[in-house]
């Protein structure tokens, strides 16, 4: 990956989502004394999937470096991830508010459009983002080249 890529924005788009997720540990609050009208156990899944997904960005900033994948699948792959990461926050939020479960099309437009976006954004993306990377992975496993590297250098 060159030094313009997604890739190297991997740390700073981690950290920027663990903020997020800790500000909206504060709407959970909010929403647990009712002092906002959401759904406090959507907003708690929303803190922990940004924290969560702050994690695996920085596990795929660490592993990159191992990823046995070609430039264009591995700029895909980093872009699947924050995509699916930042969405699932982001909906998750939404959906609080909405009071909906978005899990399954129910025939009912506010519980279908999150569910239609979390599909799109979060599910196909995550499953397509990790699939490569556990891919890219499994294929680095066998260079001798990658055993003997030094750790990569910012």
């Amino acid at each position: 990956m060159t030094a313009t890529s997604p890739a190297r924005w991997l740390p700073f788009a981690a950290a920027l989502l663990f903020f997020l997720g800790a500000l909206t540990g504060i709407l959970v609050s909010a929403a647990y004394t009712e002092k906002i009208d959401a759904s406090h156990e959507s907003l708690l899944a929303a803190h922990i999937a940004a924290l969560m997904g702050c994690f695996w960005l920085l596990g795929l900033d660490y592993t990159l470096p191992r990823v046995a994948l070609g430039d264009g699948a591995r700029l895909w792959m980093v872009r699947l991830t924050v995509l699916a990461v930042y969405a699932n926050w982001l909906v998750t939020v939404i959906k609080s508010f909405l009071k909906v479960q978005g899990v399954d099309y129910l025939g009912e437009g506010a519980n279908d459009a999150i569910f239609g976006m979390l599909t799109l954004t979060v599910v196909i993306p995550t499953l397509t983002g990790s699939g490569l990377w556990a891919w890219g992975l499994w294929r680095g496993m066998g260079s001798a080249d990658q055993e003997s590297s030094p750790p990569r250098q910012r």
